[in-house]
């Protein structure tokens, strides 16, 4: 799609204009469609559909069940904005990249939570197992790899295999912690920077890789990641509170439930610490499953008045704010404004 394509220019136009602008979520489908993201829609379940036979049904089940696919979207429009005049090779291969990198997890992290829904849909590890739910993550993971190789886009594979690492290190942190009470806000935010926003960092630096930009704006547009990504990650945990399930796609209150460190988690057991012993006792599952989910509601009700969650939020708009400040680096125009539009639009969410 060029430069001068109508969606783009519609943007363009709305991004110039304060007033008329609409508001992030609604300007976010419409980045994707200006970026090629439905055509990235294909190519991924292509890729899902090339696994194994055993695999492939699992993989094209989370592909086909949709997502935001806020991480190839940021890589795309990151790539525009470190080089606006030219199409860098190798950006559309980075985009699916990431949106499989972050499927493996999914199915992944399905299996470790013994998840039982996603985005609204039976999990694939409920339909296909949670053998095959595994294989299928390793091999979009695989092929994740060997992309990034193929793209020859300097130094793409490399860091993408760090920030692999910082994920996987994230995810074990958080596994280590998993049902403990003693968890701190400054390890709920390392989780968060680790596990889901070392892949956002790498999403926007790939796009600065791709435009060959020079390394003040590579490093510009890798904090810029970094700090949406965490906001991203705080804007997810909040939803366990305040989302239904219907919206949610997924149980609420699951990170309750399952003992997982989150960031308001964290803030309202410092602020009220009896509740450390509510949690570990819902923790213990000695209830019944009906008097267990009134007690894990009447917990997080008592987590809110402590105004864990206004606190949690207000962490997730200063990591929004750095995200913006980290985009002051790049060169201003049109798709710079759209980056920030999408940075804005992570505390937005609803599902």
């Amino acid at each position: 799609m060029s430069l001068s394509s109508a969606g783009l220019v519609e943007l363009q136009e709305a991004a110039a204009n304060v007033l008329a602008r609409p508001s992030a979520a609604q300007l976010l489908p419409t980045a994707q469609a200006a970026e090629g993201i439905p055509r990235l829609e294909r190519m991924l379940l292509a890729a899902a559909e090339e696994a194994p036979a055993q695999l492939s049904l699992a993989a094209a089940a989370l592909v086909r069940a949709g997502g935001k696919r806020v991480r190839p979207l940021l890589l795309l429009l990151s790539a525009r904005a470190a080089a606006p005049s030219k199409r860098g090779r190798g950006r559309v291969a980075l985009a699916l990249v990431s949106e499989l990198v972050h499927s493996a997890t999914l199915l992944h992290d399905d299996v470790i939570d013994d998840g039982l829904t996603r985005r609204g849909l039976p999990a694939p590890r409920v339909a296909y197992g949670n053998g095959v739910s595994v294989l299928a993550g390793d091999w979009l993971l695989t092929t994740s790899l060997e992309l990034a190789f193929r793209s020859r886009v300097p130094q793409a594979a490399e860091t993408l295999v760090k920030a692999l690492r910082q994920l996987v290190e994230g995810e074990a942190r958080q596994l280590a912690m998993r049902g403990l009470t003693s968890f701190t806000a400054e390890d709920a935010l390392l989780i968060s920077r680790m596990k889901t926003a070392s892949l956002f960092g790498w999403a926007a630096e790939a796009g600065a890789l791709v435009a060959h930009a020079p390394e003040p704006m590579r490093v510009a547009l890798r904090s810029f990641g970094l700090h949406a990504g965490t906001a991203f990650q705080i804007a997810d945990d909040l939803l366990d509170f305040e989302a239904d399930a219907a919206t949610m796609g997924k149980a609420v209150l699951a990170d309750v439930a399952e003992g997982k460190p989150s960031l308001p988690l964290a803030i309202g057991l410092k602020r009220l610490p009896v509740l450390r012993e509510e949690m570990a006792a819902l923790l213990a599952g000695v209830s019944s499953e009906g008097d267990l989910r009134a007690r894990t509601r009447a917990f997080a009700v008592k987590l809110a008045h402590t105004g864990a969650l206004g606190a949690a939020r207000r962490i997730a708009e200063q990591e929004r704010d750095a995200a913006l400040e980290a985009l002051q680096q790049v060169p201003e125009s049109p798709t710079r404004e759209l980056l920030a539009h999408v940075a804005r639009s992570l505390l937005e969410r609803k599902s």
